[in-house]
């Protein structure tokens, strides 16, 4: 993941690539404070309003061809009336090697948080994490929190080795993958646990049920 001084947390999509286990994939001890999250939301600002060309100009260049712009737009205005605070954080966010994908709930301000990155040694390489709406922030079970800007995803955490606030960023939502395509190479035992964990949340990769 991103580390560099506490607060200025860039890391190069070089670094990024050598990265087995992304900080965020780790279970953070305590969630940034108030005045490390304005900190790291004045970068992500930053960011979002100068965005740097990453590798191949990822974070300048939307991937995403013109059917996945519309169906995540549409299936985003099919849960609005259902768990509107959870609509702007909905889909697959992406960076070189990971992807953040974010799941509505039936429950109003909740949502599922699985992630994927490149496995470590003996590791799976994908995790879960339940999301509650704070204002207009996601807070996971993780002790991440999570912000949102237009085509922009940050995720906001304090590095388990040094206890110091960093934030990553992913980009170009696209509409959410069935959870059970993300687990194919997990063991069974695992894949089953972790969908019926996101089962008990009350998530889905569909459309509403119709009331």
């Amino acid at each position: 993941m991103k580390k560099r001084s506490p607060l200025t947390i860039t890391i190069s999509l070089a670094i990024l690539a050598t990265t087995s286990l992304p900080i965020v994939a780790q279970q953070s001890k305590r969630y940034p404070t108030e005045n490390q999250l304005q900190q790291l939301m004045n970068q992500f600002r930053n960011f979002v309003a100068s965005p740097p060309e990453g590798s191949r100009g990822f974070y300048l260049r939307d991937p995403r061809n013109a059917a996945q712009s519309r169906d995540l737009k549409a299936f985003v205005r099919a849960w609005l009336p259902v768990n509107p605070d959870i609509t702007p954080f909905i889909g697959q966010w992406t960076a070189l090697e990971e992807t953040t994908n974010i799941y509505p709930s039936s429950i109003r301000g909740r949502a599922c948080i699985i992630e994927t990155f490149i496995p470590p040694p003996n590791g799976i390489g994908i995790s879960f994490a339940g999301g509650t709406i704070s204002g207009k922030q996601l807070r996971t079970s993780e002790r991440t929190i999570l912000v949102q800007q237009g085509n922009y995803l940050g995720v906001t955490f304090i590095n388990t080795s040094n206890d110091r606030p960093g934030i990553y960023e992913y980009a170009w939502p696209k509409p959410p993958v069935n959870p059970a395509e993300l687990m194919r190479g997990i063991p069974p035992a695992k894949r089953n646990q972790l969908l019926n964990q996101f089962k008990e949340a009350g998530c889905t990769h569909t459309l509403p049920q119709q009331r």
